[in-house]
Formats: structure tokens, C-alpha cells, sequence
């Protein structure tokens, strides 16, 4: 790839909610489960979050009656997710405007009434949650204390039941009450949501997204570029309005979860957009609260189960830290929605979660995977398979395109639809299949089962068949990073080998004297524009080439030999990224991939 990126925009961090309802200001704040607000260090887009950290808005309680009753105590504000508008804890035992309820059973003000019963709108006196959070250490009734609100269709419900509605053991539960139990697995906590938007009903503490018509837990309205929206589960935990803080569970006897998602009356889903399925452990989650995860295509019309292992969870668009999950410390599991370029209007639901003991095989079965999705900023489709896809590794402020992923019976493939092109020799794009290190030359995460630490000398084979078709303008490369160590912050050094050229110049000039390795010209360059080395074995121009089972080792010992670009035998591989530098407005397309190092 050749570009030189400006100051990259970064991409939004996933909060981790870690207050569901709680009567709690210290559990709220920005901590290894909570997440914080601020920007993601990963690149293009703003982080997601908010404007200054955790603990969402500061309203509680409700409209109508203030609680000061029962067991009341410190009502924490807000969602409990980072990324509110005011920071963390809310106003301290807040319940509406109009009138109290206190003593126990005796009703306060208007229409908030004491004791269990909730008051006003949403608020409750006495003993039961107020609203979103309202003093008291029950929550009101098993549909939520106060009027239903939002909802992607049948409302949604504030507060919880303490009793287990649960009677199937081999199913974690979505239901109304919100609070997941009575399972084989001994899996059991609250349902919660979060919204940045202060008017969404997850923008409260205590919100469980059930909906009755979709039978599902769900969401739906418009995230902003700058917006979080996201809904899960902890694994050991009260129900929703518990007072006691929740904890870990191992699930280290787990490869992960299968989880469909659906969406909602409006048909809406995912609005074209990714999502990210996470697992927060009190092990693996960010200073900037991101945890890791598999980055799934969305939904759109059809229910989608998308198959979410740890072994392949990463740290999303995350340029400064690399961390796998921790199955034995698990707190949540969970679906967001990330921020882009333009706002989203989405609609979506979780209506199954069934936790694997093995991973399935196939994992990904032959066809389309999941509908196609439209984020403009940088995003890198994962666990298809053994393989990722990346729509554009250097989209800052945004790229018009649509792109498609499918699994094949031996790999992977893409359908890439640029909405623009570029002139010059600077690519608009770079949408390709990742392998080991990604995505782009900034993206420091480890795809699929290759995860570095080995050299040149070591290697064995890199053999990899690929089938394709260009579009107009541009070329077809395999594009290969390699490090002076194992886990650089950043590769040293950039290797291509091009396939099939429309009308490109590679970066550089040829090699004096050297000669061709498979019918491919070496050209040197000192600064590929990211400020690597680059070595180019370059095919000609007007170039339809193949690649069936083509041993990519023997370009790496041809460049380690002549020390070209740095190389050396002792060099580190540490990924393959194959696909496209685009430069016009068209479809390119991966048939069929697959490529195996050892």
C-alpha cells in the first residue's frame, strides 16, 4: 500500500456497562468493567463515549415523586456506561420534582407512591427503585417499576424482578424480567442496555430491552458519529436493581457464544452497520474501555446467528494495545453498535444466546456472511473462517463503499463496491483479507491462527491460492509486513507481490541488476508513505495474473538474500494482507482465498 495518512481520527471504543440498575455511585465509575469516555486510540473515527467520561446523564428517580424512604440509599445517575454527558455518579438520591414518599408504605407527592409500588412515571418511593435510578434496594415488579418507554416496537422496561422466571436449563433466558438464571451452565445476571443519546430510555440506569412483539432484548434510533449505543448481559450478577456488586465467571470450559441477532418492526437492524460482539473480563478490558471481541457484519432482514469465539476476539481498530480474552474472568458479553462517519438509524434485538462448548464446524458456513455493510470508517470483519476482511485501513474522516464477506469451502472471499476512486498514484482503498497482523500497517491486532513469531528462516511454506476480478484502475497484491521482532509497535518493512496490475507503477525503482523471481520485477523504495521500506516485485501493466497454491516464501528468501528493503533472514512475518489498491469507482471481488503458513 502506498498513502500517507494525516492524523488518524479514531475509531470509537466499545463501553462496558458495569451499573444495571444498581443503588450504587462507586460502581459506576470508570473502572476495568465500566469503560471510560474520551477517544479510542485506534484509528479513523471518534471514539465513542461522550464528551467527558462515565456514568452517563446525571438524572434518576423518575419525574414525579422523590424516594427517601425504605432502604433508599446513594442512587447512582445515569446508565452506567462511560460516555454520558455530565461524568460519573449522577445526583445522589434523586426521584422528579413533585412531592416525597416517605416511611415506608405511605404514598409521596401526587403520584409517586411509597413503599414497593413504583411513583410517577418511573419513579418509586419506599423500598423499589425509583425511575432510573431511584433510591431503594428492590426494583419495581417484574416488568420494571414505572411506565414503559422506547423500544424497538413493545416498549421497554425499568427495573426487574428478583424472582427467576427461567423453567428451560438449556436456554439462556430472555424474557421480560431481565434477569438470566436457572441454566445448566449456572450462568446468571442482569440484562442491561446504554445509549448516549440523554432522550433514549437506556440512557437510565436500570433499563432492561425487552420487547414483547419481538421477543427479544432491543434497541432502536439514531447513533451519531460520536454516539454509543450497546445492550448485554453479566454472567454473575443480581437481577436488574441488585445492590450487591456483580462478578466474575469462569467460562473457561466455553469457546465462546452463538448469538442471534435479529431486527426489530421497523426492519431497520443494523442500519448497514458492523457490530462487535465483546467479552469484558476483569483482565482484558482497556484504559479506554474497550474489551475484545469479533466484529460482525450487522443484521438486515433476516435473523443472523453469528458464531463468536474467544480465540478469535481482538481489540477492534485498537492501535496501542493487544489483549486476548480471559475466559476464566469473564463479567459480560455483549453487542454495541459502533459510531461512523454518518449517523445510524438502527432497530435491532437479541432474541437467542447459546453458549459453545466446541467451536462449530464449519464455523462460518459456505455463502453470504451476514448482509452487506457501509461503515466509512476503518473496520475489519473477524472470525470468518480463520480470516478477517478490512474494508480501508486508512479511512480518517470517512469512504463511501459497500462490501459484502462470504465463507467459501476453503476460505473466504469479498465483494468490495467503491463509491469513489483516486487519481495519481495514492489508492482510495485497500480493502483486503487479513492474515496475522492488521489491519493496514497501524492495526498492531492478530487475525486468524497465524500470530506472528516466526522469521523468514523459520518459515516452512506460505503457500495461498486466490481467485478474483479487478475493477477499471488499480491492482491485485499480496502485501506482506514484516517486524525486527515478533511484536513491533510498527512493521519496518513492506513486501509486494503483485498478481494482476490494470495500469500501476509500483513506489521506487527497479533494482539494478537484479533479476525476476516468478517473472516479477523487484523495485525498491526507502518510504512507502507510513514510513516503512517497501520491496515490490511487480508484474506489468495490463497483468490478469492467478495464484493457485503460489509459495509466497520464496519472494521473502529472495529479498531476505539481497537484503532488499532491510529484509534479513532473521526479519519476523507478521502478517499477509491480500486484496486490492483501488483506484476507481467499481466492484472488486475475491471469489475464493485461502493461504497457510508454517
Amino acid at each position: 500500500m502506498r498513502f500517507t495518512p494525516p492524523s488518524r481520527r479514531p475509531i470509537p471504543s466499545v463501553l462496558t456497562v458495569a451499573c444495571f440498575g444498581m443503588i450504587l455511585s462507586a460502581a459506576c465509575s470508570s473502572s476495568g468493567e465500566s469503560g471510560s469516555g474520551g477517544s479510542s486510540s485506534g484509528s479513523g473515527g471518534k471514539a465513542s463515549g461522550g464528551s467527558t467520561g462515565s456514568g452517563g446523564k446525571a438524572n434518576s428517580g423518575g419525574t414525579t415523586g422523590t424516594a427517601s424512604g425504605g432502604t433508599s440509599g446513594t442512587a447512582s445517575g445515569g446508565s452506567s456506561a462511560s460516555g454520558g454527558s455530565t461524568g460519573s455518579g449522577g445526583k445522589p438520591n434523586s426521584g422528579g420534582t413533585t412531592g416525597t414518599a416517605s416511611g415506608g408504605s405511605s404514598s409521596g407527592g401526587s403520584t409517586g407512591s411509597g413503599g414497593s409500588a413504583s411513583g410517577g412515571s418511573t419513579g418509586s418511593g419506599g423500598s423499589s427503585s425509583g425511575g432510573a435510578a431511584g433510591g431503594g434496594s428492590s426494583s419495581g415488579g417484574a416488568a420494571g417499576g414505572g411506565s414503559s418507554s422506547g423500544g424497538a416496537g413493545g416498549g421497554m422496561s425499568m427495573g426487574g424482578g428478583g424472582n427467576c422466571a427461567n423453567t428451560d436449563m438449556a436456554s439462556i433466558n430472555i424474557d421480560s424480567s431481565g434477569y438470566i438464571c436457572n441454566n445448566k451452565w449456572g450462568i446468571k445476571g442482569a440484562w442491561y442496555c446504554y445509549s448516549s443519546d440523554a432522550s433514549h430510555p437506556c440512557n437510565k440506569t436500570g433499563a432492561i430491552p425487552w420487547n414483547a412483539t419481538s421477543k427479544g432484548m432491543c434497541m432502536s434510533g439514531t447513533n451519531t458519529s460520536s454516539g454509543t449505543v450497546l445492550m448485554g448481559f453479566k454472567v454473575n450478577s443480581g437481577p436488574p436493581g441488585d445492590s450487591a456488586t456483580p462478578g466474575k465467571w469462569d467460562a473457561s470450559q466455553l469457546a465462546g457464544f452463538a448469538i442471534t441477532v435479529a431486527s426489530g418492526s421497523t426492519n431497520k437492524g443494523s442500519d448497514s452497520s458492523v457490530l462487535y460482539i465483546q467479552y469484558p473480563t476483569t483482565t482484558d478490558v482497556t484504559s479506554k474501555g474497550d474489551a475484545p471481541g469479533v466484529t460482525v457484519p450487522g443484521v438486515a432482514g433476516t435473523p443472523t446467528t453469528y458464531n463468536a469465539l474467544f480465540s478469535d476476539s481482538v481489540l477492534a481498530n485498537n492501535t496501542m494495545d493487544r489483549k486476548p480474552v480471559d475466559p476464566a474472568n469473564l463479567t459480560d458479553v455483549k453487542v454495541a453498535l459502533p459510531s461512523d462517519a454518518q449517523s445510524r438509524s438502527y432497530d435491532l434485538c437479541i432474541t437467542k444466546v447459546v453458549p459453545l462448548m466446541a467451536a462449530p464446524s464449519p464455523l462460518v458456513a459456505a455463502g453470504a456472511y451476514g448482509p452487506a455493510w457501509t461503515n466509512q470508517l476503518a473496520q475489519a470483519v473477524s472470525g470468518v473462517n480463520g480470516y478477517a476482511v478490512q474494508n480501508n485501513p486508512f479511512s480518517m474522516s470517512g469512504l463511501p463503499m459497500s462490501m459484502e464477506v462470504s465463507a467459501t469451502a476453503t476460505g473466504v472471499g469479498f465483494k468490495y463496491m467503491a463509491k469513489q476512486g483516486a487519481s495519481g498514484n495514492m489508492p482510495a482503498s485497500f480493502p483486503a483479507v487479513i492474515s496475522g497482523w492488521g489491519p493496514g500497517v497501524a492495526g498492531i491486532q492478530f487475525y486468524g491462527p497465524y500470530k506472528g513469531g516466526k522469521t523468514i528462516a523459520q518459515l516452512t511454506s506460505v503457500k495461498s491460492t486466490w481467485t478474483y476480478t479487478m475493477g477499471s484502475s488499480g491492482d491485485a497484491a499480496y502485501d506482506v509486513w514484516f517486524g525486527n521482532s515478533a511484536t513491533p509497535v510498527k512493521p519496518q518493512t513492506e513486501l509486494m507481490i503483485w498478481i494482476g496490475n490494470k495500469d500501476k507503477m509500483p513506489l521506487g525503482s527497479p533494482v539494478s541488476g537484479a533479476a525476476a523471481v516468478g517473472g516479477r520485477t523487484p523495485y525498491e523504495a526507502a518510504d512507502n508513505g507510513t514510513g516503512q521500506k517497501v520491496i515490490s516485485y511487480w508484474v506489468a501493466q495490463g497483468t490478469t495474473g492467478t495464484a493457485s497454491d503460489l509459495d509466497l516464501l520464496q519472494y521473502f528468501k529472495d529479498a531476505a538474500s539481497h537484503g532488499y528493503a532491510g529484509l534479513s533472514t532473521g526479519s519476523f512475518l507478521l502478517g499477509v494482507q491480500t486484496g486490492f489498491e483501488v483506484y476507481s469507482g467499481d466492484t472488486w471481488t475475491t471469489t475464493d482465498y485461502n493461504i497457510t503458513i508454517q
